[in-house]
């Protein structure tokens, strides 16, 4: 494990990732690794250590100069691609409505309340007509599956809102997309990547 790691970690994100990755190793398919994933990022994000260490995260919203909101970068591993993340959000703060492409995600709620909701869209003459097909309260504790092509938005309610997330490959490296209320789309970057300490 230390050939992996390049810098110090809390005890219980070690677990998660030596966990995350005999997931991989083993070979376990989609979706049943969703399922082993969200099994172990409820873990990670009910640590005390790790709740402790979240109160030093920055709020990383929108950036005006990259037209991108921040995603804290945890870690990204070497072999399988694997990335754990973080997004904290303001009181009333919320994600443009959009999907993460071929990628999947793994959303964990470590502190304040979300309403995340999911879409389905119709397309019709390159426009897309949206409609809630599903949309929850999530609060602490709570663990979404973003499959991919899944298009979704999260919404903070009343306080802060921090959110663990894990993605099968790191922001930034596969096409996505941005939707919008009059019915246009179009390809984003994802979240600008910070790296961020967890020891």
């Amino acid at each position: 494990m230390d050939g992996v790691m390049n810098k110090p970690m809390l005890p219980a994100a070690v677990r998660f990732v030596e966990g995350m990755r005999k997931v991989f190793e083993d070979g376990v398919p989609e979706p049943e690794c969703w399922e082993k994933c969200r099994d172990l990022l409820k873990e990670l994000i009910a640590d005390p250590e790790m709740k402790a260490h979240a109160q030093t995260w920055p709020v990383t919203g929108y950036n005006p100069e990259t037209d991108r909101v921040g995603n804290l970068l945890f870690y990204e591993d070497p072999d399988y691609g694997f990335v754990i993340n973080a997004l904290i959000k303001k009181p009333g703060g919320y994600a443009m409505i959009h999907d993460h492409g071929k990628a999947w995600t793994i959303y964990g709620m470590l502190e304040g309340e979300e309403r995340i909701v999911h879409y389905d869209a119709e397309e019709k003459g390159g426009q897309y007509d949206l409609s809630e097909s599903h949309a929850e309260m999530c609060g602490p504790g709570d663990v979404d599956i973003v499959k991919p092509w899944l298009i979704h938005s999260e919404y903070a309610q009343d306080q802060k809102s921090i959110a663990v997330i894990v993605r099968s490959q790191r922001s930034g490296t596969f096409e996505q997309y941005r939707y919008f209320e009059d019915g246009g789309k179009t390809e984003i970057k994802g979240p600008e990547q910070i790296p961020f300490d967890l020891s």
